[in-house]
């Protein structure tokens, strides 16, 4: 089912948060009933395209209302889609999804560009209110206004977990997609809420896509005579301003600005230089990719000066000397 080498992949860790399925069920299905067929790459770790992953939330959905996955497991897609259509219609015919689209509702702030793109390459996708709290939300829509809520969050908990689900309940939606930035592992495990799927920040439109259950087309990818051809690799790359002792020490500052943004961008540098590094040894090993490697070396060690030009202004603003 993998078809398409212009396919947006996704691995298994990514599909099992997006269907709500573990990864030893998604193995198990693959295995006994053929219902996918990832692609695999060089080193044997299974793709799965953006078809696979709409298939196999379809699966779920049928087996969460009671089908047996070996019943329906050959079917093809649009048929699954016929049928999950006629169950969602029984269970609510005053309002089918296939008819009246996917209204969506979102909180939160980093992920709204996300969101709204979401909206804007998908017909089916209606992003219908924004709200700054859940209590906000639940306040001013109507039971049955949303059929799905989108809530971004820095740090998931259980009990934002219950709180969400119990917004659902008050919301009539169908379920809802949290964005987290940190979490405990296991609340993030598919299945420990029902009705909830997480997904770890930062997202694009097309994994808000994916996690609402949107059909949509693949935006297509621009071509910018802008854009620097990745093929011409300059060779100079900026040397480093701080040393790794100097940034760890950044990072531990208590800022005076009330702010943590030097200890933030320390961290920055520090992650930029490990995968500049990375990219240079890449560039050596392998002689296959050189060219790619060194140019994502070079835009690396790039970024990595542009970012300590600005530390070097913050800290300069602080008056901080190192």
């Amino acid at each position: 089912m993998g078809e398409g080498t212009d396919d947006e992949f996704y691995e298994i860790s990514a599909v099992s948060r997006l269907t709500g399925l573990s990864t030893h069920v998604l193995r198990v299905w693959e295995k006994r009933y053929s219902v996918v067929e990832p692609d695999r790459t060089r080193t044997k770790r299974r793709q799965y395209s953006r078809k696979d992953v709409h298939r196999l939330t379809t699966l779920k959905s049928l087996v969460d209302h009671g089908n047996t996955i070996s019943s329906i497991a050959n079917l093809d897609t649009r048929v699954l889609e016929e049928r999950l259509a006629q169950v969602t219609q029984l269970e609510n015919p005053e309002k089918s999804y296939q008819d009246t689209g996917c209204q969506v509702g979102f909180i939160g702030v980093h992920a709204r560009k996300a969101v709204r793109d979401a909206a804007d390459i998908s017909e089916g996708f209606s992003l219908i209110a924004e709200f700054p709290g859940l209590d906000a939300m639940v306040e001013n829509l109507k039971p049955g206004a949303l059929d799905i809520l989108i809530v971004e969050i820095g740090s998931l908990f259980p009990e934002d977990l219950e709180s969400i689900q119990g917004g659902l309940e008050q919301l009539g939606a169908r379920k809802a997609v949290v964005i987290y930035q940190f979490a405990a592992a296991d609340i993030t495990e598919p299945g420990y809420t029902e009705k909830v799927i997480t997904l770890r920040g930062p997202v694009t439109s097309a994994e808000v896509l994916l996690a609402c259950g949107a059909n949509f087309d693949r935006p297509e990818i621009p071509r910018s005579g802008d854009l620097r051809d990745p093929t011409e690799v300059e060779s100079e790359i900026p040397d480093r301003i701080f040393t790794p002792e100097a940034l760890q020490s950044i990072s531990k500052l208590t800022s005076v600005l009330q702010c943590e943004c030097p200890q933030h961008i320390a961290n920055l540098i520090s992650g930029l230089s490990a995968f500049e590094e990375y990219s240079s040894r890449c560039e050596n090993l392998n002689e296959d990719d050189a060219k790619l490697h060194a140019f994502l070396h070079q835009e690396t060690a790039l970024s990595r000066h542009r970012m300590e030009q600005a530390l070097l202004y913050l800290l300069e603003k602080e008056g901080i000397s190192f």
